[in-house]
């Protein structure tokens, strides 16, 4: 019995003896782990002092598409007949277009309409019938000719409501202005470090924050009953710009 009681003693000692360590093996892990884990993060997500400088690139283009509004407008005491003349009057406009080169998705209707006269007493005089097309003139040394060609072919119901200028392809000029645009924040921020003492250092971030295309320009003109010598054509130039925000690290 005494034999049995000891070996019972000791085996009980033995388990108390492995629960403690593994009691304190537990214990140590929660510990020391999160310690190394603020310490990561609090050494990599402290801010160093930066700079933030806006930069500005602006360059000129020369317009290549000229959009020209022309219109057809007939009068005829009766609807039908006003329609009528006018969709023959569209037709011819239309062709003469494309015999001048215009390519056939260039030309758009963009209004047609039929609208009676009244005289001062509002008595239906007589109705007009209006149609509208667009035609993007990709070749401007032979838009001149195309409008004169037009006119002459429908005649006195030929409208010239205005012509806008407009650049095709930008992709080159946004380039230019974005690369111009980032060696002016670029000098900004070399010139403001310098001021400050301190020394320029990588950049964190560059930020497109805006592009402003060039917008077609618009010209109002009125055609007569005839065309003239030849339609004066001057393009001109557009602006196109892009601001961008740049951020750069410092070092003292």
């Amino acid at each position: 019995m005494r034999a049995l009681s000891r070996t019972a003693i000791a085996a009980v000692a033995a388990v108390a003896v492995i629960g403690v360590a593994g009691c304190s093996s537990g214990s140590s892990k929660p510990t020391a782990t999160p310690a190394r884990l603020a310490a990561a993060t609090s050494s990599d997500t402290t801010p160093g002092p930066t700079i933030n400088v806006s930069g500005h690139g602006e360059v000129e283009g020369t317009p290549d598409v000229m959009t020209v509004t022309l219109g057809v407008q007939t009068v005829d005491p009766s609807a039908q007949a006003a329609l009528q003349r006018n969709n023959d009057r569209a037709n011819q406009l239309i062709a003469a277009l494309k015999k001048e080169g215009v390519a056939e998705k260039d030309i758009q209707t963009v209004d047609l309409n039929v609208s009676p006269n009244f005289d001062d007493h509002f008595k239906v005089t007589g109705y007009s019938a209006s149609n509208t097309v667009t035609a993007k003139l990709r070749d401007l040394s032979k838009a001149g000719e195309v409008i004169d060609a037009a006119a002459l072919t429908v005649g006195e119901d030929i409208r010239l409501q205005g012509v806008s200028f407009s650049i095709d392809n930008t992709s080159a000029l946004v380039a230019k202005a974005r690369a111009d645009a980032v060696k002016d924040a670029l000098a900004q921020g070399g010139q403001l470090a310098a001021a400050a003492g301190v020394k320029l250092g990588a950049i964190r971030t560059i930020d497109d924050t805006g592009t402003q295309l060039p917008q077609p320009q618009y010209y109002a003109k009125s055609v007569g009953d005839s065309a003239s010598a030849g339609v004066p054509i001057s393009p001109g130039s557009q602006q196109l710009s892009v601001d961008v925000t740049v951020i750069f690290d410092l070092s003292t």
